[in-house]
C-alpha cells in the first residue's frame, strides 16, 4: 500500500476517532463527577491567581479535596478553560482532543513494533472504536491521558533505541517523563516498562559477559540525554508523590483496609477458639496472606472473561456501561488464536506485547475495588496491538485464497465488527444517559444553577455531603470567585488534623452561605431564609420541595427546599 493511501486511511480513522470523542461532549457521559469539578476549578483558579483554591502555587501534587491528584490533566485543562469559560466542554475537551491523537500514535508505535503500516492502521482502527478507549475518552479521567503519553513516548523510545538521535532522546523523555504526572499508576508502570523495552532490544543479542561494558556504554552514553531528562522527571514525580501523594496511594491500596485489618483479626480468632494454636492461626491469618489473596483476586479479575466481554467493569463512575466489557466478543478468537501462534512459534515484538499486557494491570491490582477499567487502561494500546498482530497475520495469510473467497470473508468480517460498534454506539450515545447518570453524580451544576437564579438572596444554603464533595461542585458549577475560596480554604484543613482521607468527611465546613454537611430535617427547615440541597432520601415524603431534579429515567437525583422567610 502507497504511504498516501496509509495517510488517506489513517486521516479516515482519525476523522472517526474524533467524531466519536467530541460529540455531545458536555452531555455524555451524563453528569460531572467530583473529579472532573475539582480539576476544573483548580485550573480555573490557576489561571486566574496563579494559585490552586488551597493557596498553593503552581503545585506538582493537587490537594483538590484530599486525594492529591497528579497535575498535568489539570494544566492541560487551563488554556480551554481561559478560553472557553469554566464548563463542562471546557474541562473534557483535553482529554477527548488527546484520546483523539492516540489513534496516531497507536498508528506509529505498532508500525514501528512491526515494520508494517497496515498492522499501524488496524490498531488504530481497534482503538478507535474501543468500548474501553471511547467512555474514558469523553470525561476528564486521568487514566485515559496516560495512554496518550505511553503511546507516543514508547513509539520515540523504540526510535531512540535504533538511531540514538538527540531530537528522538528528547521527545522520548519529554512523553515518557510526563507520563508521569499523569496518573499516579504511571509512576510504578512506566519505569517498568521502560525496562522491559531495553530487554526486547537487547536480549537477542545474547551479550557475553565480557561485552557488557560496551552494551551498557552504547545504553546509558550515547543515550545519556534520555537518562538525564527521565531521570530528572522520575524524581522529580516521585518527591512530588511523596509530598501528598501517597496519602492517596494508602487511602486506596489493599495494604490499607477500610477495616483496619479488622476480618484478618476475626479470621484469626475464630480459628483459636475452634482449636487451633495461637501460632498456626496466626500463620494462616495475617497481613501478608490477606493482602496476596486479595491481590491475586484483583490481578486475575483483569484477565477473566467477565472483564473483557460480558460484564466489564464493577463500577459506571468512568464512564463505563455495565454489563458491557472492555473488549468486543468478536476479540475472543482473536485472543485465542494469538496466543496458540504465540506458543507455536514465539516472536519478539509479540512476547514483549505480552510481557506488557500481563504487567499492565499490576498497580490496579495492588488497589481495593474489583475491576476497575480506568487502573488497568495502560493495556489499552498493547491488547489493541497485540489483537491487530493477529488480524495483520490472517490478512496475509488470506494471499493463498482466491478473490472471491478473500472478499467474501472481508466483507462477512467488516459486517461483524461493525454490527458490534453499531450496537456498542447505540448503548452509550442513546442508552447510557438512563443507565449511569447515578453513578456519574448527575444533576449537581443543575441544581446549584438553579437555587443561584432562584434564589440569589438566601441568606443560608445548605449542601448535603451525600452529594459527595459537594464543595466542588458549588466552586465549579457557580464559578466561585478563587480569592474567596483560598481565603475559605484554611478552615478545610482540618479533615488533614483529624487524619481524615477527604475534605466532605468533616462534619461541617463552609463557603461563604454555603454549608456543607448531612441535612438534619427537623432542624434546618426552622432556618430564616435558607436553601436545602441534598438527596431525595434526606426529605421525608411529606415535605414540599421546590423544585426536584430527576436523572434521565425520571427518577429523583436532588431536592430543593426552601424554608420559610422568618424576616418577612
Amino acid at each position: 500500500m502507497k504511504k498516501r493511501q496509509i495517510i488517506a486511511l489513517l486521516g479516515l480513522v482519525f476523522l472517526l476517532g474524533s467524531f466519536l470523542r467530541l460529540w455531545r461532549l458536555d452531555e455524555i457521559p451524563p453528569g460531572f463527577t467530583p473529579d472532573e469539578a475539582a480539576q476544573g476549578y483548580t485550573a480555573y483558579s490557576l489561571s486566574k491567581t496563579g494559585r490552586d483554591e488551597w493557596g498553593i502555587k503552581w503545585p506538582l501534587n493537587l490537594r483538590s479535596f484530599g486525594d492529591f491528584k497528579p497535575p498535568l490533566q489539570t494544566y492541560l485543562m487551563i488554556p480551554t478553560v481561559a478560553a472557553l469559560g469554566l464548563n463542562e466542554t471546557a474541562v473534557r475537551l483535553p482529554n477527548a482532543f488527546l484520546a483523539s491523537l492516540t489513534l496516531v500514535g497507536v498508528f506509529l508505535l505498532a508500525d514501528e513494533l512491526f515494520s508494517s503500516p497496515m498492522a499501524g492502521l488496524i490498531s488504530a482502527a481497534l482503538l478507535a472504536i474501543s468500548p474501553w478507549h471511547l467512555p474514558l475518552s469523553r470525561g476528564a479521567f486521568e487514566a485515559n491521558l496516560t495512554v496518550f503519553f505511553f503511546s507516543f513516548g514508547f513509539y520515540f523510545f523504540l526510535k531512540m533505541l535504533k538511531a540514538p538521535r538527540w531530537c528522538w532522546q528528547i521527545l522520548a523523555a519529554l512523553f515518557l517523563g510526563l507520563n508521569l504526572f499523569s496518573y499516579h499508576s504511571a509512576k510504578l508502570i512506566t519505569p517498568l516498562i521502560v525496562l522491559i523495552f531495553l530487554g526486547y532490544k537487547f536480549w537477542p543479542l545474547r551479550v557475553k559477559r565480557q561485552k557488557w561494558a560496551a552494551l551498557i556504554r552504547e545504553v546509558f552514553v550515547k543515550q545519556k540525554l534520555f537518562w538525564l531528562l527521565f531521570g530528572s522527571a522520575f524524581l522529580l514525580a516521585y518527591v512530588s508523590f511523596f509530598n501528598g501523594g501517597q496519602t492517596r496511594g494508602a487511602d486506596i491500596a489493599i495494604f490499607h483496609p477500610t477495616d483496619n485489618w479488622q476480618a484478618v483479626k476475626d479470621e484469626r480468632w475464630w480459628a483459636v477458639r475452634s482449636g487451633l494454636p495461637a501460632l498456626v492461626a496466626r500463620f494462616f491469618h495475617n497481613k501478608l496472606t490477606y493482602s496476596l489473596t486479595h491481590f491475586s483476586k484483583n490481578y486475575l479479575a483483569y484477565f477473566s472473561p467477565q472483564f473483557f466481554f460480558s460484564e466489564g467493569p464493577g463500577e459506571g463512575t468512568y464512564g463505563m456501561i455495565p454489563g458491557r466489557g472492555v473488549l468486543y466478543w468478536w476479540a475472543l478468537p482473536l485472543l485465542l488464536l494469538g496466543i496458540y501462534w504465540l506458543i507455536k512459534n514465539p516472536q519478539p515484538e509479540v512476547i514483549l506485547l505480552i510481557v506488557i499486557i500481563l504487567l499492565a494491570p499490576l498497580p490496579a491490582a495492588l488497589a481495593k475495588g474489583n475491576r476497575a477499567a480506568n487502573r488497568a487502561a495502560v493495556m489499552m494500546p498493547w491488547i489493541n496491538i497485540f489483537l491487530a498482530a493477529v488480524i495483520w497475520r490472517l490478512l496475509n495469510m488470506g494471499r493463498k485464497i482466491s478473490q472471491q473467497k478473500k472478499f467474501a470473508l472481508i466483507i462477512i468480517s467488516f459486517l461483524i465488527v461493525f454490527y458490534f460498534a453499531a450496537s456498542f454506539s447505540e448503548d452509550y450515545f442513546i442508552q447510557s444517559p438512563r443507565k449511569i447518570a447515578p453513578a456519574m453524580l448527575y444533576g449537581r451544576c443543575r441544581a446549584l444553577r438553579w437555587v443561584a437564579k432562584h434564589y440569589p438572596q438566601a441568606k443560608t444554603v445548605v449542601v448535603s455531603r451525600r452529594l459527595s464533595e459537594p464543595q466542588a461542585y458549588v466552586m465549579f458549577c457557580l464559578r466561585y470567585p478563587p480569592k474567596e475560596v483560598q481565603k475559605a480554604s484554611p478552615s478545610w484543613q482540618e479533615y488533614s488534623r483529624r487524619h481524615l482521607s477527604f475534605l466532605d468527611q468533616l462534619g461541617d465546613y463552609h463557603l461563604g452561605k454555603f454549608i456543607f454537611r448531612e441535612i438534619n430535617w427537623a432542624s434546618d427547615r426552622q432556618l430564616k431564609n435558607a436553601v436545602l440541597v441534598g438527596k431525595p432520601e434526606e426529605f421525608p415524603g411529606e415535605a414540599k420541595v421546590d423544585k426536584i431534579i430527576y436523572y434521565p429515567n425520571h427518577q429523583p437525583a436532588i431536592k430543593i427546599y426552601k424554608t420559610i422567610d422568618y424576616e418577612k
